[in-house]
């Protein structure tokens, strides 16, 4: 995926109501003081990092079977869905708590992601090894 549809796809899921510039304003406030704190890192480099470290490569499915019985399997994702999966999991773990300004915990997230130490990422492993535990549903994948 390119730099840019990165930006695009962060921007989307920051955006609230409509309001891109906000998003815009947000991100780049958030990345300016990532490059301020951590001046022997690149900002970019940061965010992929962070993306890649919070993207699962596996996802849990559900499929509704007869009379309302649903059945869970695991299945492999794709390189977008990974990393819009790692996109999802950055932005919403950042929202969870919201003490200071967005952009602060937008960073220091995006800080912790890209040292495996954040939300996004445990999220990330509990996911994988919740697929781990239903592997034996895999043969499931009929579509």
């Amino acid at each position: 995926m390119k730099r840019d549809t990165l930006k695009q796809n962060i921007f989307n899921r920051i955006m609230i109501n409509g309001n891109k510039e906000t998003s815009e304003k947000i991100l780049f406030k958030s990345l300016k003081s990532i490059q301020k704190d951590l001046r022997e890192q690149n900002f970019e480099e940061i965010l992929k990092v962070s993306v890649v470290n919070s993207s699962p490569t596996v996802y849990m499915k559900r499929i509704q079977r007869k009379r309302k019985r649903t059945t869970e399997f695991p299945f492999l994702l794709k390189s977008n869905a990974r990393i819009s999966y790692g996109v999802k999991f950055l932005i919403h773990s950042s929202r969870k708590n919201l003490q200071n300004s967005f952009y602060k915990i937008l960073k220091t997230e995006l800080i912790n992601s890209s040292k495996k130490k954040s939300f996004s990422f445990k999220r990330k492993t509990d996911i994988h090894k919740e697929v781990f535990l239903k592997k034996k549903f895999a043969n499931f994948r009929w579509f």
